[in-house]
């Protein structure tokens, strides 16, 4: 009898921890792979919403851990980024994303282009051409942008 009882003990916990993986794998599995083309247009609302300073996009779109590398080598979080349009300390014109690839990586994907840039930071402005990538990342709350890095691309003289 107590054998029986341990037998079922042993059954009901594999039955209780085969449930349990289960369900952390249907949660996985509802995150899935990235389409190249959810990317480009994610990368796209970055661009619309950064370039209208709209506040509530942003806060949506960033990650919460977003990370902002400026073409100057400023870094910011997603708060100083946020403030800083929020406040009027920076400007954007709108930004049209040329030249854009995409990787995808299962439940990320780089973007990566250029764009012309022309802000306004304290009353400098601030115009050339920038190359950039993007790190998408897919969350609970849907696609969101993790990092964002802009490099100066040289004009020819």
């Amino acid at each position: 009898m107590k054998l029986r009882m341990s037998l079922l003990k042993m059954i009901v916990a594999a039955a209780f921890s085969l449930s349990l993986f289960a369900g952390v794998h249907a949660e996985n599995a509802r995150v899935g792979t990235l389409s190249k083309s959810e990317v480009a247009m994610t990368a796209e609302r970055w661009a619309t919403v950064v370039g209208q300073a709209d506040i509530a996009g942003l806060n949506e779109l960033l990650h919460t851990d977003y990370v902002h590398v400026h073409a100057t080598a400023l870094v910011e979080s997603k708060a100083k980024f946020i403030e800083a349009l929020q406040t009027g300390a920076r400007r954007y014109d709108p930004i049209k994303i040329d030249d854009l690839n995409v990787r995808v990586f299962g439940d990320s994907a780089v973007a990566s282009g250029k764009f012309v840039l022309r802000a306004t930071t304290r009353d400098r402005v601030i115009e050339g051409v920038n190359s950039f990538v993007l790190l998408v990342v897919n969350t609970p709350n849907g696609l969101q942008i993790a990092t964002f890095q802009a490099t100066t691309i040289p004009q020819s003289k």
